[in-house]
């Protein structure tokens, strides 16, 4: 089985993917609060972080297959 963990993972677009394609989700990092509360729930498993700055991912080292990270949309989103 392949692991998954994702960077900047918004409500979690790239952790679903992973999901559909049977991959494990690890780890997800996510400074918003109500982002962290959607990934929580359908990710409970998953470990989560919210502070890239402080997050220390030598634990992971050697474990994570795919690693991917959502490009903030906030400058570009009319939503």
């Amino acid at each position: 089985m392949l692991t998954h963990a994702s960077l900047f993972s918004g409500i979690g677009g790239f952790d679903m993917a992973a999901t559909w394609k049977g991959w494990y989700n690890i780890f997800s990092c996510e400074k918003d609060p109500f982002c962290r509360k959607i990934l929580k729930f359908y990710w409970p498993q998953t470990e989560q972080y919210e502070d890239i700055h402080q997050f220390d991912a030598t634990p992971y080292r050697g474990s994570i297959n795919i690693l991917s990270g959502g490009f903030p949309c906030q400058p570009f989103s009319s939503a």
